[in-house]
C-alpha cells in the first residue's frame, strides 16, 4: 500500500511540475479562457449587475426614424446629442459618457458643435472618449499637450499595471474636450482568441499616462479611486466581471429619449419620464448593425462596445472585481490535483474502478473553479485538469507495466494453487506473498488413493493418467472452492492447506467441509470410474491444524509456495492411520477445537505415532450439524460410550458396545483389542494410548 502511495505521489508530482511549467509558458491559455467563458455563461447572475448603470442606444430604429421622417442621415447633427444631454440633466443623471469619438467638427457647422458643448458644460458630468493607437500622431497634438497632461495619472497607476504604449492619440475637437468633465481611453485589445475579457487601466503616450474612460468615470463618481486596491491579472489588466450578455444593463432607444426632450420643450408629456435617469450613470453608444460597434465577448460573438464599457464602470464603481490567486497557489493547486489523480489511480486495481475514478478526478478542478468563481476568484481549471489527465494516464500506464506484470505473474504462478477469489485478493495486496516464508497457523490436508499401487498395475499408463487427471481435477476444484491453497500433487496424493497466503479464521472448518465434500463427490463418480477404468477408487484424508512455515521456498530461479512443519507431517501420518481404523477421514484434535460447533466429529482413539512422545487424540469428521442422519448420530454416541468403557478398563462392557456396532471398522479394531486385553490384562500404568508401530 505504502509503495503504491509513494509511486502515485511521485507520478502526480512529476505530472504537476510538467503541467505547471507548460502553464507558465501559456500553453493552456486558450483552454483556460474558454473555461472561464463557460463559467460566466453557466454561473453569472444578471441580477447582480448594477441597476444604476443604463444605456442609451443609437439603434437601427433610431437611425431609420430620423433618416426617414426628418431626413437626418448618420452621422447625426450634434444638436441631437445636446438634446439628449439636456434631457439627462433634467432627469438628474449622475454621469454621462459617450462611446462615440467626436474627433472632427460637425458637418452641420460650428454652431452645431457649440450647441453640444454648451449642453455638456451646463451638465458638468459628461465624459468623452479619446482613442490611443499606434499610428502617426496628429499634427495638432503638440498644441494640445496641455490638455493631455491635465489627464496624466502620473504615479497613481500601480507599478504592475499594464500600460500599453501608444504613438498617437485621437482627441475630441477642442470645444467638446473643453466642455467635457473628463476624457478617457476606449481602445482595448482582446485576448489571443479575439475575445474581450480585460482592459488596461491606462495607456502611455510619451511620458503621459492617460486613464481609461471607465477609470476616469469611477474617479468622478467616487471622488477618487484607490488604484492600488484594484486587483489586476498577471498581465496587469483588470478582468471584466460580466454579469450577463448584451442587454444585461437596461437600454433606452436614443430616438425615444431625444423625442422626449422635444416633447418637453413643446410643453407636452415626454415619451420617457426623465426621472427614470435620476442618479444613474448613462452610457451612450451604438447598437445598430451598420455602425459596427460590436465585439466578441464571453457570451457570444456580438457584445456591444457600450456594454463592455458599462461592465468596466460597474466593476470599478462597486469594487466588484475578479481576483487571481497568487502564482504559488496556482502551482500548488496543479500539484494537489495531480497528486490526487496519481495516488488514486495507483491504488486502483480493477479497470472498471479506474474508469469510474477518472471522471470524478477530472471533475474536481472544474468544481473547485466553479466554487472559486462564486467567491469572485478566477481559479485556473485547464492546467489542473491537464495535470489530472497526465497523472491519471501516467499512473495507469505504470500500473499496467508494474502491477499488471505482477498480476500476470501471480495469476500464472498461482492459478493451479489458489481459487480465483483468493488470487484476486493476493493481487490487491501482493505483500501477502512473503518471500522466504512466515510462521502461520494453518490446517493441512493430505489425501491418498487407497490401493493405488494395485490400481496402477491393472491400468495402462494412458488409462492411469486419465484416471488421475479426472480424479485430481474433481478433488482440486472442491479444495479451491473452499479457499484452500493447493500445495502440490505427489502421484495420487493431494497436499493442500488453508489460512495462507490469506487470513482465514475458519480455516479448520473449511478444511473439514472440503474433506467431506471430496468423499461425497468421489462416492458419486465412483461408479463412473468403475465403468471406465474397471476399478474402485477410494481415498483417505488426514487433517491437522497447527503452526507451520508457509511461503515461497526453493532456489532463486525455481520455487514453490508450500508449507512445512510438524503440522504437515502429522496430517500426513493421520492419512495413513485412516487405513488402520478403516475410516475415510481422520483429523487431529487441534483441528476439532477451532472447527467448533460448525462440524460434528466422533473421537476414534488416542494414539502415539512413531517418532512422537506426546499422544494425539484423533477424530473422524462426520458432517455439518443438521445434516447428520439419526442412525449415524446414535452409532456415534454408542461408539463414544464403548470408548469410555475401554479407557476405564471395563473391557467386557466395551467389547459388548463395540460388537454392537456391526459394520464399523473402527469398532471392530477396538473389539479385537478388548479381546486381547481380556486375555492378557494390561499393567497398572496402562493409559489407553495406542502406539502405532508403522507409518
Amino acid at each position: 500500500m505504502n509503495r503504491k502511495i509513494l509511486r502515485g505521489a511521485a507520478v502526480g508530482t512529476a505530472a504537476g511540475i510538467v503541467i505547471a511549467v507548460l502553464a507558465a509558458l501559456h500553453v493552456f491559455d486558450h483552454l483556460e479562457w474558454k473555461s472561464w467563458d463557460l463559467r460566466l455563461r453557466l454561473l453569472s447572475d444578471a441580477d447582480r449587475a448594477s441597476k444604476d448603470i443604463v444605456g442609451i442606444e443609437i439603434d437601427q430604429y433610431s437611425l431609420d426614424l430620423y433618416a426617414g421622417e426628418q431626413g437626418l442621415p448618420w452621422p447625426w447633427p450634434r444638436q441631437m446629442y445636446a438634446a439628449l444631454v439636456d434631457f439627462l440633466r433634467t432627469g438628474g443623471a449622475a454621469a454621462v459618457f459617450f462611446d462615440l469619438i467626436f474627433s472632427e467638427g460637425s458637418g452641420y457647422g460650428d454652431e452645431d458643435d457649440a450647441s453640444l458643448a454648451a449642453a455638456m458644460a451646463e451638465s458638468e458630468n459628461v465624459f468623452l472618449p479619446l482613442f490611443m493607437s499606434g499610428g502617426e500622431p496628429a499634427p495638432y497634438l503638440s498644441e494640445r499637450e496641455g490638455e493631455l497632461r491635465a489627464l496624466d495619472l502620473g504615479s497613481r497607476i500601480p507599478r504592475r499595471a499594464l500600460v500599453p504604449e501608444a504613438t498617437a492619440v485621437v482627441l475630441p475637437i477642442e470645444p467638446l474636450a473643453r466642455a467635457a468633465a473628463g476624457l478617457g481611453n476606449v481602445q482595448f485589445r482582446p485576448d489571443g482568441d479575439a475575445i474581450y475579457r480585460r482592459i488596461p487601466l491606462a495607456g502611455r503616450f510619451g511620458d503621459i499616462v492617460l486613464p481609461s474612460l471607465p477609470l476616469r468615470l469611477a474617479d468622478f463618481l467616487m471622488g477618487g479611486v484607490d488604484l492600488s486596491r484594484i486587483p489586476l491579472d498577471r498581465s496587469g489588466c483588470l478582468i471584466l466581471k460580466y454579469h450577463g450578455p448584451s442587454g444585461t444593463y437596461r437600454k433606452y432607444s436614443a430616438a425615444a429619449v431625444i423625442n422626449s426632450q422635444a416633447l418637453m420643450e413643446e410643453g407636452k408629456p415626454p415619451q420617457i419620464d426623465p426621472r427614470e435617469f435620476a442618479g444613474k450613470t448613462v452610457v451612450v453608444g451604438t447598437t445598430a448593425a451598420g455602425l459596427f460597434d460590436f465585439r466578441p465577448g464571453p457570451f457570444g460573438a456580438v457584445t456591444h462596445g457600450m456594454d463592455i464599457l458599462a461592465t468596466a464602470a460597474d466593476n470599478l464603481v462597486r469594487g466588484d472585481f475578479v481576483r487571481f490567486p497568487p502564482a504559488w497557489v496556482s502551482f500548488m493547486t496543479i500539484i494537489a490535483f495531480a497528486l490526487v489523480a496519481g495516488i488514486g489511480t495507483s491504488l486502483i486495481v480493477k479497470i472498471v474502478w479506474a474508469g469510474l475514478f477518472f471522471p470524478v478526478a477530472l471533475a474536481l478542478p472544474g468544481l473547485a473553479a466553479a466554487a472559486a468563481f462564486r467567491s469572485g476568484w478566477w481559479m485556473e481549471a485547464a492546467a489542473p485538469s491537464a495535470a489530472v489527465i497526465i497523472a491519471f494516464l501516467s499512473a495507469a500506464l505504470l500500473n499496467y507495466g508494474i502491477e499488471g506484470r505482477q498480476r500476470r505473474f501471480i495469476k500464472s504462478a498461482f492459478r493451479y494453487y489458489l481459487s480465483p477469489d483468493v488470487i484476486d485478493r493476493v493481487i490487491r495486496d501482493p505483500s501477502l506473498l512473503a518471500l522466504g516464508g512466515e510462521r502461520r497457523e494453518i490446517t493441512a490436508f493430505f489425501s491418498d488413493v487407497a490401493g493405488f499401487t494395485s490400481i496402477a498395475e491393472k491400468l495402462s499408463p494412458d488409462e492411469l493418467v486419465a484416471l488421475l487427471n479426472a480424479y485430481l481435477s474433481e478433488m482440486t476444484d472442491i479444495i479451491l472452492a473452499e479457499g484452500g491453497t493447493l500445495d502440490k500433487y505427489e502421484g495420487d496424493a493431494i497436499i493442500a492447506f488453508w489460512n495462507a497466503p490469506l487470513d482465514q479464521p475458519d480455516h479448520a472448518l473449511r478444511a473439514c467441509r472440503a474433506a467431506g465434500e471430496c468423499q461425497r463427490r468421489l462416492a458419486e463418480i465412483r461408479p463412473e470410474f468403475k465403468a471406465r477404468f474397471g476399478c474402485d477408487v477410494a481415498m483417505r484424508i488426514g487433517l491437522n491444524s497447527g503452526p507451520a512455515v508457509v511461503g515461497n521456498m526453493g532456489s532463486r530461479n525455481r520455487f514453490d509456495y508450500t508449507a512445512m512443519g510438524d503440522t504437515m507431517n502429522l496430517a500426513s501420518r493421520l492419512e495413513g492411520v485412516c487405513k488402520h481404523y478403516g475410516v475415510p477421514i481422520l483429523a487431529g484434535e487441534e483441528t476439532v477445537r477451532p472447527a467448533g460447533a460448525g462440524y460434528l466429529f466422533r473421537e476414534i482413539d488416542q494414539i502415539r505415532v512413531i517418532g512422537k512422545s506426546v499422544p494425539v487424540r484423533i477424530f473422524e469428521p462426520l458432517g455439518e450439524p443438521g445434516r447428520l442422519s439419526p442412525d449415524t448420530a446414535a452409532r456415534s454416541a454408542a461408539y463414544a460410550a464403548a470408548l469410555a468403557d475401554y479407557r476405564a478398563r471395563r473391557f467386557e462392557s466395551a467389547l459388548e458396545g463395540f460388537l454392537g456396532l456391526e459394520g464399523d471398522p473402527a469398532a471392530a479394531v477396538f473389539a479385537a483389542r478388548c479381546r486381547a486385553l481380556l486375555n492378557d490384562p494390561p499393567s497398572g500404568d496402562w493409559d489407553g494410548v495406542f502406539v502405532l508401530k508403522e507409518k
